[in-house]
């Protein structure tokens, strides 16, 4: 809870590292305000903007964390028509449907509203698979190149998003080397198998036999007795490689 000016005031100032950063800034709002106050001569007007500057900047603080709780909220209320490949909802919302005597806002409103958010950046990417599916090309292109992560393992996701349309696209070569990026973002990334084969059946098309040769060895050796190391024998035994 944000304490009152006046609490804040009686802070000592080795206490001041104990202050939340809003809680902070509201404290150096004050002291700068009594300042111009008692300095009008001096400030003049470029106080009175600076006063302001500092008054949005606190401002903006609190509404970034409302955006973001509003975006995390949107977001979690419409994954549900996305999973279960009701892609048009997924992207348009249920307007019909109301939660909190609010509509199911879709994807897009969200990407359009509160995309700077880390739900936002989320919503960014389904939104992008979401195109995909229903057969937008173009619209997802533009989401997988908005879209941006800090974690490797939607880093990952990403790069395979713009793969797929490079793929679409008839840009095989490409379109590997974004999976084969994709695969090596994160070890422990479950679809690390899939985005290997992606890259070698993209490399293969590419007339790169030597990249396929070694990815589809790469997946008979990390994934021996699974379905990527049946799928990765049989195109090396079409491409009459030796086992």
């Amino acid at each position: 809870m944000i304490r009152s000016q006046k609490e804040l005031k009686e802070v000592q100032q080795p206490g001041v590292e104990r202050l939340s950063q809003t809680e902070k800034l509201l404290l150096r709002y004050e002291a700068l305000r009594e300042w111009v106050l008692h300095n009008q001569r001096v400030v003049g007007a470029a106080g009175v903007v600076l006063v302001a500057a500092i008054a949005g900047i606190w401002w903006w603080t609190g509404q970034q964390k409302t955006n973001s709780d509003h975006a995390a909220t949107y977001l979690s209320r419409i994954t549900g028509y996305y999973f279960n490949g009701d892609y048009r909802h997924a992207i348009d919302g249920d307007k019909q449907r109301k939660i909190e005597g609010e509509p199911l806002y879709g994807l897009r409103y969200i990407v359009e509203q509160y995309g700077s958010t880390v739900s936002g950046r989320q919503a960014t990417l389904l939104l992008g698979n979401s195109y995909y599916a229903i057969g937008k090309y173009d619209s997802a292109s533009r989401e997988f190149d908005n879209a941006s992560s800090d974690y490797p393992i939607v880093k990952a996701a990403i790069e395979a998003g713009r793969a797929t349309i490079l793929e679409h696209r008839g840009n095989k070569m490409e379109a590997a080397k974004l999976f084969e990026s994709a695969a090596s973002r994160d070890e422990a990334n479950p679809l690390d198998a899939d985005y290997t084969l992606s890259a070698a059946r993209d490399y293969e098309a590419g007339n790169k036999k030597d990249d396929a040769v070694r990815l589809y060895r790469k997946l008979c050796a990390d994934y021996s007795s699974s379905q990527f190391d049946d799928a990765a024998k049989r195109e090396l035994l079409k491409m009459n490689v030796e086992l």
